[in-house]
């Protein structure tokens, strides 16, 4: 995953979970959404099989890697369903470590 990301100094500003660990993701931290608008606005239809991003979902966190600003961000994936809980999205991205927390 880190071959293309030569370091120099030890210890190096990332790491590999191995193997990887559960985690809770909180979606909406995760991804960074638009304003929204109010909720009797939105269609019924869109709020029905649109992706629910204000869930907290199980993931799996499977690297760390600093950003030059200090700050660690991760790499996790987690299923974002839909309003209906009728489907999902599987996503597998780079997060801010505060949209992850460990599973109890």
């Amino acid at each position: 995953m880190f071959e293309y990301w030569p370091t120099e100094f030890d210890p190096p500003p990332h790491r590999v979970v191995d193997p990887p660990a559960p985690v809770i993701v909180h979606i909406a931290t995760a991804i960074s959404q638009s304003a929204e608008h109010p909720a009797n606005t939105i269609p019924l239809r869109v709020r029905a099989e649109g992706l629910a991003l204000d869930l907290q979902v199980p993931g799996t966190l499977s690297a760390w890697a600093r950003t030059t600003g200090g700050a660690w961000i991760c790499r996790i994936q987690f299923r974002i369903p839909t309003g209906n809980g009728r489907g999902h999205l599987d996503v597998d991205q780079w997060c801010p470590a505060a949209a992850v927390r460990p599973c109890k």
